[in-house]
């Protein structure tokens, strides 16, 4: 019942962020700075479940972080589809029915879920379709499900015969459905990048007899998933096997909430399966960002180097306008007469003046709306420009995403 209370805590949670706004805001960007789309498949990893939950926490996991690495780097969207308690094959039947544009409900793929949230991930199965086929790369965790949490009780009574028949019955199960899901996701888009994980292991290194059995199914499911690199790559497929089990030997109750009996894992383990995944992908993991409060703003994957931070205006986030536009290339002028900065970049310009609740768009005025106007603030000895980070975006083809997790505007040309 914990358990489903916790699921049921996570759905409402996640219904709220996803219904949320992506993006602060959006301009009309260039054809050449096109977004590129990451679409996440698997279980609970691929949510960030950890136990305790409510509604009103925000999941913060691997797929999370890897989407912030991505945006310090430039534009990008996300599309996540991880289902709780789901099982490799469940995830073949949800590929088999995307593939075939097939209607589903989460029943249709695996009985008795446990995350409510199965029936929402799964209702539109031609739009999952379509994010595959726009994905510039795909990740995926998948694979604990299949055993389960009783093999943490099984293990101690297994002789090595027992536990090598166990092993060699998962992996062969296990290859086949990852085999089907691969193939169907190749066959909606062969140019796709996919990065798949292998599987730590559930038990502590405190259960002395069942530790170094876990190891053996542990390095027996690396094995398995290079093979399937292998057999992919040979036909010219980009995938990549991400070895994510091996930072947790030795570290599961650093890694995980295996102290309290349950093996997802922490802040610091889904921090550290993110940083494995970023260095498969790009060859590093970008850490380190000097933070400012309320809010810290990442311009072109950086942070500006300024004494002006963001500040908390009238209940909404403020920046130095000069600051962070000339950050990205545009470029500032100011009429000290109306009190109006006028910003160019690419070819468009917006004009804002101080406390005033009209901009100039391409030379056509435009209401803010709700927004507070632009105002003249007091920072660091000196009086600037302050204006609401939403307008940095308006009319300049700015790319403005927020990840609230983080508290973190990530600002792309």
């Amino acid at each position: 019942m914990r358990r489903k209370l916790a699921m049921f805590g996570l759905a409402c949670c996640l219904l709220l962020v996803w219904l949320g706004p992506a993006a602060l805001a959006a301009g009309t960007a260039p054809a050449s700075a096109a977004p590129e789309r990451y679409v996440i498949f698997g279980d609970s990893l691929a949510i960030g479940f950890e136990p305790g939950l409510t509604t009103a926490s925000v999941p913060y996991g691997y797929s999370d972080r890897v989407y912030e690495q991505a945006l310090l780097r430039g534009r990008i969207t996300m599309a996540n589809y991880g289902i709780g308690g789901l099982t490799s094959s469940g995830l073949k039947t949800m590929m088999q029915a995307v593939a075939e544009g097939r209607k589903i409900k989460g029943s249709d793929i695996q009985p008795s879920l446990p995350d409510p949230r199965a029936d929402q991930v799964v209702a539109d199965t031609a739009k999952i379709k379509a994010d595959i086929a726009a994905a510039t790369f795909i990740t995926i965790t998948i694979g604990g499900n299949d055993i389960g949490a009783k093999i943490i009780n099984e293990l101690k009574d297994m002789d090595d015969a027992q536990l090598d028949t166990f092993a060699s019955q998962w992996m062969s199960t296990y290859t086949d459905n990852v085999t089907s899901v691969l193939q169907n996701l190749f066959a909606i888009n062969p140019k796709a990048r996919i990065y798949i994980a292998d599987q730590y292991s559930p038990v502590p290194a405190v259960m002395k007899a069942e530790y170094p059995k876990a190891q053996k199914l542990k390095n027996g499911f690396t094995a398995t998933l290079k093979k399937i690199e292998q057999s992919f790559r040979d036909k010219k497929y980009e995938i990549t096997a991400v070895p994510v089990a091996e930072a947790f030997v030795g570290n599961e109750g650093t890694y995980s909430h295996i102290a309290v009996r349950d093996i997802h894992p922490n802040q610091s383990g889904y921090d550290k399966i993110a940083e494995i995944f970023a260095k498969s992908i790009w060859g590093e993991y970008r850490n380190g960002l000097i933070r400012t409060e309320p809010i810290t703003v990442v311009v072109a994957g950086r942070t500006v180097q300024t004494p002006h931070v963001p500040a908390l205006l009238q209940g909404s986030t403020f920046v130095p306008l000069r600051e962070y536009a000339e950050a990205l290339g545009a470029t500032v002028d100011w009429n000290a007469a109306t009190q109006t900065a006028t910003v160019r970049y690419s070819g468009n310009s917006v004009a804002l003046t101080i406390d005033s609740a009209t901009i100039v768009v391409g030379g056509v005025p435009k209401t803010i709306g709700e927004l507070p106007a632009p105002h003249a603030h007091e920072s660091a000895g000196e009086t600037k420009t302050y204006i609401p980070l939403r307008l940095m975006a308006e009319g300049l083809g700015f790319d403005v995403q927020y990840v609230p997790q983080s508290s973190t505007a990530y600002i792309n040309p």
